[in-house]
């Protein structure tokens, strides 16, 4: 027995010394590779574990601590591994250092956990800590939507916007637009050049995993456009116009897109139009006529706005025989050429009867007729479309008329009577020229005039034409009205040519005047003659002298005066007179102006303040020895009138009126007075002229022995 134990411990502890032990670091140094919709690629730095086992929650899912001595079953298609939890399942279970998940979902995030283990049938893990790599898929989601204003078919165009949402960049995009079209681009714009409903799918490359593709449940829904084609049923768009009809028929097209038909319209001029499938129309004349044909989808039996609009022409040919164009159908006798034509092209056969026995059977006939008269021209044409008519017409070859006149001379001279003309033809004539009153004639332009008389008439009007020479006046001038002055003489000139005649009947070119009065002259140039006359003034240069510059007392006035015979003045105040009187300050200018010429004189006048116009003495000596012996009141103009002297006590000294003097001698009854003041009253007229001025002056004088 005791043999038995110990074999069994022996083998116990052979087995427990041969088992590796439990890993002790963890993973570490975890990435994330290549990122998916569906996968994710994850790396790492292994631990001291011979092995490792990770596992992936998906979400907020949770996942049990792996058991020691429990061997999980690993599958890296997530959800295909032992199940560890809630959304939690083993992926990986290997001795490498990466692995490569699949199966997992689009914009989803997963936790990895990686926990080593020593290997074995019986792991041992380190669950004490382990790698946590954490990561998010990828995420695709395509959309988009389209806007347009216009849904006809060719002129319509869609905007596609782009509204896809992805965790990544470099995304290519193709649209297939299902018209057989495609296109490259985030967002782009298409035309449609077919009808229908279309539902587009965007593409987009690479899709990691994700749905590459989306196809709009919404429909771009594009309204055909009608292929309008008028036509006229029997080809027939060229008729003559006799009988002709025309006959239109619509073989419009348009694709079939349910709940979709056509209107049309035939618009064959202003105001006449159609929208039956099948008109006729009958044009009033010959002619090429424009068919206007428009035709609109209706979608729902509602107007959609998409139209094709055409045009078709028809020619309604004229008669042949109308094409029919005279140069003119009315001609004077005189010269008459008439030149027949069919003016339409492409006619095949012409014929003329020119109404005088004349035929031809050319397109453009030339022929004058011998008499006048009103003559029908037949004319007959066919064309090649099997057109063919007969026209009539009428010429007239009208009577000339005469329009010649008589009793116009060779010359006339500017100036002279009117004239009258005898034209051979009076009714509905009248003469174009200078200066004409009915037939009369006025010679009034110089030069060579030419003279026409028309002869008005509805048909046949003429006009003849003659000149006459205007010969100038001798026209001169002796100049302005002039003068001779101080004595000298002037030559009057005459610049004409011809015979000159003067007053005094002498003849020359010049003449010399040395005195005044009326002088004309006469040119006679072929019996054409010019007079003028001229006033000569005789008379002297005008003088004028006023004062030197002077200075007067204020109140006072200052006469000036300027004359000269014939001369006119003028003051610088704008006085005319020849006597002015000046009581202001200023320069005072006279000007004298005659035939003969002008002068001019000035005077500055000063105006002195106060009365200055006497001179008072205010003391005299009357003492014998001959100088101030007397007291006198004196002055330029002066002329006293009253003087009176009192002495202090106011007795009269001196009185003008008794003593019939103004001049005191200093003594009063014969008696010498004594030395002292005395008071005087002095009253005077200033005179200037013709003016009087009367002045009053008060004051005192003192009388020294």
């Amino acid at each position: 027995m005791k043999k038995i134990l110990s074999v069994l411990w022996f083998t116990l502890f052979a087995t427990a010394a041969v088992k590796a032990q439990e890993p002790t670091v963890a993973s570490s140094n975890g990435k994330v590779g290549t990122l998916t919709c569906t996968s994710a690629q994850l790396s790492w730095t292994s631990g001291n574990g011979t092995w490792r086992m990770g596992l992936l929650i998906e979400g907020s899912g949770s996942a049990n601590t792996p058991s020691d001595g429990t061997k999980y079953t690993a599958v890296a298609a997530f959800g295909s591994g032992t199940n560890m939890g809630t959304n939690s399942y083993v992926v990986y279970d290997n001795i490498t250092n990466s692995v490569n998940i699949t199966n997992l979902k689009k914009n989803t995030s997963y936790e990895f956990r990686l926990y080593e283990h020593n290997g074995g049938a019986t792991p041992d893990y380190l669950t004490s800590t382990y790698l946590t790599i954490t990561f998010k898929t990828q995420n695709l989601v395509l959309d988009f939507d389209f806007t347009y204003t216009d849904s006809c078919q060719n002129t319509n165009f869609v905007q596609f916007t782009n509204k896809t949402t992805a965790t990544y960049s470099g995304i290519k995009y193709t649209w297939l637009f299902q018209d057989g079209m495609t296109d490259t681009g985030k967002n782009v714009n298409h035309v449609y050049t077919k009808g229908g409903s279309f539902l587009v799918t965007l593409l987009a490359a690479p899709a990691l995993g994700c749905t590459d593709n989306f196809t709009s449940t919404k429909a771009v829904f594009i309204i055909p456009r009608p292929v309008s084609i008028p036509i006229e049923q029997n080809n027939d768009t060229a008729q003559c116009f006799v009988g002709h009809q025309f006959k239109f028929d619509d073989q419009t097209q348009l694709a079939k897109v349910p709940k979709t038909a056509y209107i049309r319209t035939w618009y064959f001029g202003p105001g006449d139009s159609a929208t039956i499938p099948t008109p006729t129309r009958v044009y009033p004349a010959p002619g090429k006529y424009r068919i206007r044909y428009k035709s609109e989808t209706l979608y729902d039996n509602k107007r959609t706005g998409c139209t094709d609009t055409t045009s078709m022409y028809v020619r309604v040919i004229p008669d042949p025989s109308s094409g029919i164009s005279i140069n003119d159908s009315i001609q004077c006798f005189k010269s008459n050429s008439f030149v027949f034509d069919n003016v339409f092209p492409g006619l095949s056969s012409f014929s003329w009867n020119l109404g005088d026995g004349t035929t031809s059977t050319a397109k453009k006939v030339t022929h004058s007729y011998a008499a006048t008269g009103v003559y029908s021209v037949i004319h007959a044409a066919s064309s090649p479309e099997g057109c063919s008519s007969i026209d009539t017409v009428l010429v007239f070859v009208k009577r000339n008329v005469d329009p010649s006149f008589s009793g116009l001379p060779a010359t006339l001279c500017l100036g002279d009577p009117a004239i009258t003309l005898s034209p051979a033809e009076t009714t509905n004539g009248k003469f174009y020229g200078n200066s004409f009153n009915g037939f009369d004639f006025s010679p009034t332009v110089a030069g060579l005039q030419k003279i026409k008389y028309v002869v008005k008439d509805s048909f046949c009007p003429d006009s003849s034409e003659q000149s006459i020479t205007i010969s100038p006046l001798p026209k001169f001038s002796l100049g302005k009205d002039s003068s001779v002055c101080d004595g000298k003489s002037m030559t009057l000139y005459v610049g004409a040519t011809g015979t000159v005649t003067w007053d005094n009947a002498t003849t020359g070119a010049t003449r010399s005047i040395n005195k005044g009065g009326f002088y004309w002259a006469e040119v006679n140039n072929n019996g054409c003659k010019w007079r003028d006359t001229i006033k000569i003034y005789e008379g002297t240069s005008p003088k004028v002298q006023l004062p030197e510059d002077t200075l007067i007392c204020q109140g006072a006035m200052l006469q000036l005066k300027a004359s000269w015979p014939g001369a006119k003045v003028q003051w610088n105040n704008g006085s005319t007179d020849s006597v002015i009187y000046v009581s202001t300050s200023g320069y005072f200018q006279a000007t004298l102006t005659n035939p003969c010429g002008s002068a001019s004189d000035g005077v500055q006048v000063t105006i002195k303040s106060g009365l200055c116009d006497a001179f008072i003495p205010t003391a005299f000596t009357p003492n014998g020895d001959g100088r101030n012996e007397t007291f006198t009141i004196t002055g330029r103009g002066v002329r006293p009138t009253y003087f009176i002297i009192y002495n202090r006590w106011g007795e009269k000294v001196f009185d003008s009126n008794d003593n019939g003097s103004f001049e005191w001698d200093g003594n009063a009854n014969g008696e010498p007075c004594m030395e002292g003041f005395y008071q005087y009253l002095f009253r005077y007229d200033i005179i200037t002229g013709d003016l009087k001025r009367h002045n009053t002056i008060k004051g005192n004088v003192f009388l020294m022995r």
